[in-house]
């Protein structure tokens, strides 16, 4: 999203990111002041991991409301209770588009993120599973607005054919939702067929305890374009992911990437093309689409090539800011 506000404000627009302390649907113990003043003392208004445009103002307000929302064209957010929200608004506060993301139920009932796809506002997903899943829990089609990759920053540096065969990268997770204990299950059961696999992962936790000691871990890498490159095979074995990043971010990188084939991965990972898919929960089939890489070489080296050139033709951010503008624009 800060990349999105970025690219507009650079081609010319007006961008203020709002960022709201209350909620409709959360619950909260410490009163909106307080959490006002601890956010300032904190100096979290501007993302620090995150390099804004000089000219974008983001702020920091106790509600979506008439009272702290400036008029605009366009109000868009980017979460379900948000939609709410912004669904309240008077007209002078823009035409209300909302980006959904994900099936976000795992802070909400069903039924209240399901109705959030009727209410009469423009809404936009960024995969196709979405759009299917919008479509039946509402009966309105949604619009379609893909993720894209930086190819400035996700890149080939290390000839694709020249990499350690018997390398694998994986993103850790503690969210269940990310199927780390399965990834972890296929990864131990190649270990026992290939004693000399180089496995590294990576995540935002520390290392955890019951890691196995020959994997090796990464807390926060700062140059994940380096990261990719040093491996082979990319694995992802999520349950469920909006439109993943990390294999999508490894395929630019130059990785193959063997991936669950849930909604989440399958706007550019076609099995057997650009990827190889396995069910979720099924560690058999995750060994087998490994094996397949690890035991034929020219098979990763393809698999690799077809995934970064999809990437690269598909996933770009000048198509997917036209793409919103044009959205932008026929709500206007």
């Amino acid at each position: 999203m800060y990349e999105y506000a970025n690219r507009l404000q650079e081609a010319g627009h007006t961008v203020i990111i709002l960022h709201s302390i209350k909620r409709p649907y959360k619950k909260t113990s410490a009163p909106v002041w307080f959490d006002q003043l601890v956010y300032a003392l904190r100096g979290v208004a501007r993302p620090k991991w995150f390099t804004l445009h000089k000219e974008i103002r983001s702020v920091i307000v106790p509600e979506i409301t008439e009272k702290y929302v400036p008029d605009g064209d366009i109000v868009f957010c980017t979460w379900w209770e948000m939609a709410y929200m912004i669904n309240a608004l008077p007209a002078s506060k823009g035409k209300k588009i909302n980006l959904i993301q994900d099936y976000e139920t795992w802070k909400g009932g069903a039924t209240i993120v399901d109705n959030s796809f009727s209410l009469p506002i423009t809404h936009v997903v960024i995969a196709k599973y979405l759009s299917e899943l919008v479509t039946e829990k509402s009966g309105i089609a949604p619009l379609y607005l893909p993720n894209a990759i930086d190819t400035t920053k996700f890149y080939v540096n290390t000839p694709i054919e020249k990499r350690d065969p018997l390398s694998i990268l994986m993103l850790y997770s503690q969210e269940e939702r990310k199927g780390t204990v399965y990834g972890v299950q296929a990864i131990e059961k190649i270990k026992e067929i290939y004693p000399n696999i180089v496995v590294s992962f990576f995540g935002v936790y520390k290392r955890p305890d019951d890691l196995p000691h020959w994997i090796d871990y990464l807390q926060r890498p700062d140059n994940l374009c380096a990261l990719y490159n040093q491996h082979a095979v990319f694995f992802s074995p999520s349950l469920a992911e909006g439109w993943a990043l990390p294999p999508a971010e490894a395929m630019a990188c130059g990785c193959a990437v063997v991936c669950t084939n849930i909604g989440g991965h399958q706007d550019y990972a076609v099995d057997n093309e650009t990827a190889l898919l396995a069910a979720p929960k099924n560690i058999t089939a995750m060994v087998t689409q490994l094996t397949l890489l690890l035991e034929d070489n020219n098979k990763r080296i393809a698999l690799a090539i077809a995934g970064n050139q999809h990437i690269i033709k598909k996933s770009s951010w000048d198509r997917s800011v036209t793409d919103l503008l044009h959205i932008f624009n026929g709500s206007l």
